[in-house]
């Protein structure tokens, strides 16, 4: 096995001495923010988190050899190495990276050699940068830092479910299935990878902003900037994800600020149609921008890289390609949406290995079922537009779900890119809100 991933004795010791430290974290963490409802699922939800990423691990490194996980730890302990060597180096690669120097630029036969697939790659370094911080703390431990990060992030989503418990009244059972006890979500978005990063860094945007919005007291300057640098972290891993984070994040604000105008109906109603003729005005300016235009095209050579390309085995499925033209978007948006929230299915011709998504896929499919006949779609969707996070659940996820389901075309693909939805599709489908149509 690879020395970088190795378990010896001094692993063993750092792995304890952090697993104590963050016992003692997340007891505080528990006891700073609490849930009544909530707190007996803590530790249960911690060891599912930490549970999965560490399987997460085992499957990539001993069952299938390798892949994304092992190049992103290559990398980072590159530039560990780098930091014990020479720290100024280390720093001036961390802000920028030079790629018309080369990477020996940095890095030598001392430091070692990240891949260099990993290194051109402007999104993908940037992941192995953000990961080479737990490598320098772990002292290159992989399984300290698999430790940390899944733990990181489960605190992160235990500070989001609390809000959303608290806040925003979702029930016990809604937020546990929603953001504990989802296997794919849990499998996808832990440990040493992209999607693990991309997905902590997106609750923990929504959970700052909705501070801001309305979950919070205070509003500084501090956390608007916050915000703005969380997005770009996001837009720096993964470009399309910043902007379904943002687009929804516009109007949830837009919709919070409408509320002052409920005890004027006329005006509220006036406002409310200036609003919708903006929002659809400005989707046909954004879908016609050059840098949709540019995401689109990107899509396309992915899409078909993925078709095409021998070396992208596996079950596939079908979707139209478009020029980027709106109406030639809206004909295959439904497409696209149901493709990445409701498959892999049973009908679909793939591994056993996708067993959990066809079942997860199948569950998903009930729950819009229930959704859809337990009330009138169109209250449904009229309470959905009245209430900031659930309007921006809903956006979101079909943001996500458009660009996931048109672009993977590899189911393998499509379960970890759709993977960063699920938690906020789930919520929308569970949700026994009351009306929040009050004066603010």
């Amino acid at each position: 096995m690879n020395a970088l991933f190795s378990f010896s004795g001094i692993d063993v010791l750092i792995f304890v001495l952090y697993l104590g430290f963050l016992w003692v974290g997340s007891a505080r963490i528990k006891k700073r923010f609490s849930s009544d409802k909530l707190n007996p699922f803590f530790h249960v939800g911690w060891l599912f988190k930490v549970t999965f990423s560490l399987l997460f691990a085992y499957v990539y490194l001993f069952l299938l050899g390798g892949g994304d996980i092992n190049a992103y730890w290559m990398g980072a302990s590159c530039l560990a190495d780098l930091f014990y060597a020479d720290p100024v180096a280390y720093f001036s690669e961390l802000l920028h990276t030079n790629r018309s120097l080369g990477v020996a630029h940095h890095f030598n036969s001392f430091t070692g050699y990240p891949p260099g697939w990993i290194w051109r790659e402007e999104e993908a370094w940037f992941a192995t940068k953000i990961i080479s911080i737990f490598a320098i703390v772990t002292f290159k431990g992989f399984w300290s830092a698999t430790l940390l990060l899944s733990t990181l992030g489960f605190w992160v989503t235990w500070l989001f479910s609390v809000q959303l418990h608290v806040k925003e009244s979702f029930s016990r059972n809604s937020i546990l299935a929603a953001l504990f006890f989802v296997p794919s979500v849990s499998f996808w978005c832990s440990g040493i990878t992209k999607d693990s990063l991309t997905f902590s860094l997106s609750i923990l945007t929504v959970l700052v902003f909705f501070n801001l919005l309305k979950w919070g007291n205070s509003r500084g300057i501090l956390k608007f900037l916050l915000v703005f640098a969380l997005i770009y972290l996001v837009y720096s891993l993964r470009h399309y994800l910043a902007y379904a984070l943002c687009i929804p994040l516009v109007l949830a604000w837009m919709s919070r600020f409408v509320k002052r105008f409920t005890d004027r109906p006329l005006l509220l109603w006036i406002f409310r149609l200036g609003i919708y003729s903006m929002i659809l005005f400005s989707l046909v300016l954004l879908i016609n921008a050059e840098k949709t235009q540019q995401l689109i095209a990107e899509a396309n050579i992915t899409k078909s890289d993925f078709s095409s390309n021998p070396i992208y085995s596996g079950a596939k499925y079908e979707m139209p390609s478009t020029s980027g033209a709106p109406l030639e978007i809206l004909s295959i948006l439904p497409l696209a949406i149901f493709t990445a929230l409701f498959r892999p299915s049973f009908l679909d011709s793939v591994s056993s290995s996708f067993i959990m998504n066809q079942i997860e896929s199948l569950l998903l499919i009930f729950l819009l079922v229930r959704f859809t006949v337990r009330m009138n779609p169109v209250l449904q969707f009229n309470k959905i537009i009245r209430d900031e996070f659930l309007l921006y659940s809903l956006v979101f996820v079909g943001l996500v779900a458009f660009m996931a389901g048109y672009s993977s075309i590899l189911f393998g693909v499509l379960v970890r890119i759709r993977s960063v939805a699920l938690p906020f599709l789930i919520l929308l489908l569970l949700h026994d809100k009351p009306s929040t149509e009050t004066s603010t």
